[in-house]
This record gives C-alpha cells, sequence and structure tokens, in this order.
C-alpha cells in the first residue's frame, strides 16, 4: 500500500474518532485529542456580560388552528354529491357533502300516504262520534220523559263508546305513523352533511361514489382567525404572565409584519421536559396568513426587567448533573455549573456560576472537559470538530506531499 494511502487511511480513522468523541464528550473526546499529541480544541468565546433580559423575553412558539372539527357522516351511505374542497372557507350550516336519499324518499312517499289514509279514517271517526253523541243526548231526554225504553238508551250509549273507541284507536294509528315520517324525514336531513362551524377546511376524504358510514371523518375544519400561538415560558417570566397579557407575534416566513395578541390560558404546572409553563396566545388572522404548524416569535409587552448576565444559549450543556459551560483562561477551559434563569430560542441568563468579564465556550463545548487545552479562534468554520477536522486534513496534506 502507497504512503500516500496510509496517512489518509489514518485521518480517516482519526476523524471517525473525533465524531465520536463529539457523543461521548466527557470520556472519549480528550481520549481522542490525547491520542493526536493533546493538541489544543480549537474553539470559540464571548465575552460574558451584563444584558437587558428584556432580550430574553423573545420566546419562540408555534401556531396552530384556534378550532379543529371534525366532520363525519351521522348516518351511512353513499355519496351522491361534495360540494367543498380543501383549502375553501365555509360558514356554519353550510352543506359539504350529500348522501343519496332516494330510498328514503321512496320510504318517506309511501309512509306519508299511510298518513292522509290515517287522517281521512280519523276524520270519519269524529264525525261517527259527534253523530253518536247527538243520538246519545236525544235518547237521554227521551228516557227521563219515558218516551223510549231502557233497551234503546243503552244502544245509543254503546254506539257512541264504540265510535269513541275506534276514534282514540286511530288516532293513535295517525300519531304513529306520522312519528315514522318524521323520522325518515331526520334520516334525509342526516343525509346531508354541513359544517358545524364558520372555518377553512383542512381535509376532505371523500369522493363521490364512496360509501362512508359513521366511523370516518370526512372533512377537518378549522378556524385560523383567530389562531392560537403556544409558548413555553420561564420560571423567572411567568408571574409576570396573566390572561389579557398583550404579545407581539412575528413569523419568519411573513417577514417584518406583526400580529398583536392576547395571552388567554397560562398553565399552572411547569412541563418538566422543558422547564417551562405552557401559555396560550390567540391571535387575530383575518387575512389567514398565519397558517398551522409556522414558527412564530413572541415578545411580551410591559414586562418589568432588570440588567443581568446574559449567554448564547448554544453556551449551555444539559448533562444529568445540571446546566455546564465552559470558561477559557490561559488557553485552559474550566468548567462551571450554573444556574440559569429565563431561557429564549437563543440566549439563557445566568443566576449564579458565572461572573461578568470571563469568557465562555460558544463553539466546540462538545469536545471540552474539565482542564481540557484550547485555542480561541475567531470563526466557526475554524472551532470545534469542523475545525479539528480540517486542522487534521492539512497536516495530513502537507505528511502525503512528503
Amino acid at each position: 500500500m502507497g504512503k500516500k494511502k496510509v496517512v489518509w487511511l489514518v485521518v480517516g480513522v482519526i476523524i471517525l474518532v473525533l465524531i465520536a468523541g463529539v457523543v461521548w464528550r466527557m470520556k472519549h473526546a480528550p481520549a481522542a485529542v490525547s491520542a493526536m499529541g493533546a493538541q489544543a480544541i480549537p474553539v470559540q468565546t464571548v465575552t460574558v456580560a451584563m444584558g437587558d433580559l428584556s432580550a430574553v423575553n423573545s420566546l419562540t412558539g408555534t401556531v396552530s388552528a384556534n378550532l379543529t372539527t371534525g366532520v363525519g357522516a351521522q348516518v351511512g351511505g353513499l355519496v351522491k354529491a361534495v360540494d367543498v374542497d380543501m383549502g375553501q372557507t365555509v360558514t356554519a350550516g353550510q352543506v359539504l357533502a350529500q348522501l343519496d336519499t332516494t330510498n328514503l324518499q321512496e320510504q318517506l312517499a309511501q309512509d306519508q300516504a299511510q298518513v292522509q289514509v290515517d287522517r281521512a279514517r280519523v276524520n270519519g271517526d269524529q264525525a261517527a262520534v259527534t253523530q253518536n253523541e247527538a243520538n246519545f243526548q236525544r235518547n237521554q231526554a227521551l228516557l227521563d220523559s219515558g218516551a223510549v225504553s231502557q233497551s234503546t238508551f243503552d244502544t245509543a250509549k254503546f254506539q257512541l263508546q264504540q265510535s269513541q273507541a275506534q276514534l282514540q284507536a286511530d288516532e293513535g294509528t295517525l300519531a304513529k305513523d306520522r312519528a315514522a315520517v318524521a323520522a325518515v324525514q331526520q334520516q334525509i336531513a342526516e343525509m346531508t352533511i354541513v359544517s358545524p362551524v364558520n372555518g377553512v377546511v383542512a381535509t376532505k376524504n371523500v369522493e363521490v361514489g364512496e360509501e362512508v358510514s359513521t366511523s370516518t371523518v370526512l372533512f377537518t375544519i378549522v378556524q385560523i382567525d383567530p389562531v392560537q400561538v403556544t409558548v413555553n415560558v420561564s420560571s423567572q417570566l411567568i408571574a409576570q404572565i396573566h390572561p389579557g397579557t398583550k404579545a407581539q407575534i412575528t413569523v419568519p416566513e411573513l417577514g417584518t409584519k406583526t400580529f398583536e395578541g392576547t395571552v388567554v390560558h397560562v398553565s399552572p404546572v411547569v412541563d418538566t421536559a422543558i422547564q417551562g409553563y405552557p401559555v396560550e396566545i390567540v391571535v387575530r388572522n383575518p387575512d389567514h396568513s398565519m397558517l398551522p404548524g409556522m414558527t412564530a416569535t413572541v415578545v411580551f409587552t410591559g414586562l418589568h426587567t432588570t440588567p443581568g448576565l446574559i449567554i448564547p444559549a448554544q453556551a449551555v450543556l444539559e448533562t444529568t448533573q445540571g446546566s455546564e459551560v465552559f470558561t477559557v483562561q490561559n488557553g485552559i477551559a474550566h468548567l462551571h455549573m450554573v444556574q440559569l434563569g429565563a431561557v429564549s430560542s437563543n440566549e439563557v441568563v445566568v443566576v449564579s456560576g458565572l461572573t461578568a468579564g470571563e469568557q465562555v465556550v460558544t463553539n466546540g463545548v462538545s469536545l471540552l472537559s474539565d482542564g481540557s487545552r484550547v485555542r480561541v479562534v475567531q470563526s466557526a468554520a475554524q472551532a470545534g470538530v469542523q475545525g479539528m477536522i480540517n486542522q487534521l486534513q492539512a497536516k495530513a496534506g502537507k505528511g502525503a506531499g512528503k
């Protein structure tokens, strides 16, 4: 094997060791560096300084629909028409789709015809009752004067009772058949699928000719005016956030346009996974430019802030022991356990563990352990793993040229 090939093979192995060192920073990276001659690790630093904590009030949140409603069929059937498409604005009560009602319409016609027969029978019963009541009253008077026999009176009374019983029975049949008509009419109404809310059609999962069941969500309607922005607020700021707190919202995809939002809900329970309190903000969105899933920058207005130590978020390593940062002094990295305050997407407040004026490492942190030799560089390309790879490649290139 040629000398150049051997050199490049060695370089490749060393680079792989360096990459593994990023994952196993505390143990393996120092060993890898030592194996390469204990050379200084290239890092970038910034000076720890007092800053305006209002900058840390810039938080990252997620836009979501104010309301998401799944719409399905109340009864199963064949889809006859679909009247809307994805992205279309709809109003409450607007028809979204129509199921085939042919069989039900036939059933309705039969039931309505039976109701007409029932109504005619009841009308005849009512006429008979009226006639028999008059006959009964006449025979009652004649019986009192002795003009008719008891037997004749009893016959009139029986005829009245019979006609009343028949009327009651036929009225019951009419009521039952009317209920059947109403039930079929209700089924027909349920075959028309309407939107229960104002909103925008987010999904359409049905086409003409399909058979649908009551378990299928056919449409999803979302309300995106207003939209909701959810952001996680640190314990240092949460005491100042309450329903009614105002916020300025921007979305990178929408340029410099600013939206005004209002806090509507503040969770009383911290999310332990992110060490923040979920806060929901309602934002007017009349032009529907803010869409669910977008990332928003949230700045609460009117908060009271005081100066404090602020460092880039990328300088902090979260470990099982807590939050760690490295400072540089005389070419040596020093590990600090720090307590953090407010946290934004790119900056954090250091409550304790650092002092103003110290040089804190921002790039190359993952390669360090307490006491590592370091070399401060100016650009990201020169720092950390990439910087060491570039350095090794340069050395290998020189060696290969010999």
